[in-house]
């Protein structure tokens, strides 16, 4: 009896310290989602900064407002640190290469893939591309020796642009000057022209961004030679030489312009944006430049309420040849060693994604150049302002010249800057540059670091046709 009685008291005591042990936990996780409500966190874990570079300011306001969004948003836990820099940006970016500390993802401009490639800056992006990501494109939209190299895709289209002659029409109408000029010596004529009726009052006639040469050049005198049936950026593809000499009647044209008081004063160090702060003040008959940045510097970066349009550049004696199309098939490049391609790419996806595209090419931005954004988009208002914006039949996609060739002393845009302002002979200065590039390009070849690109038949009024197989 006395052993059942305890037997029954010892089980009780234990339903007690259970029942008391359950509500001693029940309190404990009480107490616990209280310190959390209360605020008792963890850190989280810190966010994968990919650094984005790119040379366009005129499209900032709405990239910044875009990456803004992505960073909210996005669920990969990415940070886009996006930078601006519109002037000397490859030397910059030559420098960041240099000591490592390279962005992951930036934009190409005139040199930067045909310096990165050889290099073997660039990543290949084939292991991230799917046939649906591909369609999108359109055909035709991956080319060997625009995109490719030896079955590698390493950019892809975006935006296409070529440059413009800008000009002021009610500077025009002032001097006298019925139709913006269609030959670089009507060019050189008007400059002149302007300059001596409007001088006092502040107004020239031409200008360009010569504290960089290759910035100011790359986008006037080589496009105007290709235009006007020469050669790109010196090489000639029907020789695989390097030949200058067809540049002579511009530079002359050039030379016409500085040496005559047709130029605005001080052209020798304006960078782009100074040289467009003036021209939205009416200081500045034309200059020459993008069809897909100045629409949006005259609306956002640098209001004007003069009346302005783009024409057609001019030619030596008409067009025989065509406008390149830059940017036609690159626009972001991946850096191989950046230390996060995975999230690289998601940020490239994001830079080329429809919506993204969709409400750039709205906006009149640029000239949109993937199938898919544009038919979701609504046509821009820039191109009923400025028609000659739009590509025409004079456009086409050039192919590259050869790779890595890097002659010793001042570049081709070097010597081109001496002789319009009078510091180098224009004979002397071309056949220099016949010299010294040939002599290099035969050393790369011979190096294995060059290939001659010959068409035999090539023809700058159709140069698409080398793609055709």
């Amino acid at each position: 009896m006395l052993r059942s009685s305890y037997q029954k008291g010892e089980r009780k005591l234990q339903k007690s310290f259970i029942k008391k042990t359950r509500v001693r936990l029940w309190m404990a996780v009480a107490l616990l989602i209280a310190g959390l409500a209360w605020g008792t966190t963890y850190a989280a874990a810190p966010k994968v900064k990919i650094k984005v570079w790119t040379m366009n300011r005129h499209d900032a306001e709405y990239m910044t407002a875009m990456v803004n969004q992505f960073n909210k948003q996005n669920k990969d836990n990415i940070e886009i640190v996006y930078q601006i820099f519109t002037d000397n940006y490859q030397q910059t970016l030559d420098l960041a290469y240099a000591t490592g500390e390279a962005p992951d993802v930036f934009m190409d401009a005139t040199g930067v893939y045909e310096k990165r490639l050889p290099a073997g800056d660039l990543a290949a992006l084939d292991s991230y591309l799917t046939p649906a990501f591909k369609k999108r494109f359109g055909n035709g939209a991956f080319l060997d020796g625009i995109n490719m190299e030896k079955g590698s895709i390493y950019s892809l289209p975006a935006i296409g642009t070529t440059p413009r002659l800008i000009y002021n029409k009610s500077i025009f109408k002032r001097a006298g000057i019925k139709s913006p000029p269609r030959t670089v010596a009507e060019m050189a004529r008007d400059a002149k022209l302007i300059s001596t009726k409007l001088s006092k009052e502040g107004i020239f006639g031409y200008a360009q961004n010569f504290k960089n040469p290759t910035q100011a050049l790359s986008r006037s005198v080589d496009y105007i030679m290709m235009r006007s049936g020469g050669v790109r950026e010196g090489y000639d593809f029907k020789t695989g030489k390097f030949d200058f000499t067809g540049y002579k009647p511009i530079l002359q044209a050039y030379k016409e312009i500085f040496s005559s008081n047709g130029a605005f004063p001080g052209c020798e160090s304006l960078d782009i944006d100074p040289l467009r702060t003036q021209f939205a003040a009416g200081k500045i008959g034309m200059y020459i430049s993008w069809t897909h940045s100045e629409p949006g510097v005259y609306q956002n970066q640098f209001p004007t309420k003069e009346a302005w349009d783009m024409a057609p550049l001019p030619t030596i004696r008409g067009v025989k040849g065509s406008n390149r199309i830059n940017l036609a098939g690159r626009f972001w490049l991946m850096n191989s060693k950046t230390k996060s391609p995975k999230d690289a790419w998601k940020v490239m996806e994001f830079l080329y994604s429809d919506s993204l595209l969709g409400g750039y090419y709205e906006r009149g931005l640029g000239l949109v150049m993937v199938p898919s954004a544009v038919k979701k988009a609504k046509k821009p208002e820039t191109v009923q302002k400025w028609p000659a914006i739009q590509f025409d039949k004079h456009d086409k996609i050039w192919p590259n010249i050869p790779l890595n060739v890097r002659p010793e002393g001042k570049d081709m845009y070097q010597v081109f800057a001496e002789i319009i302002f009078g510091a180098t002979d224009l004979d002397r200065g071309l056949a220099d540059l016949n010299a010294r590039y040939n002599q290099a390009f035969d050393k790369a070849v011979s190096e294995h670091k060059s290939t001659r690109i010959v068409y035999p038949n090539f023809n700058p009024a159709e140069p698409g046709k080398v793609f055709q197989k």
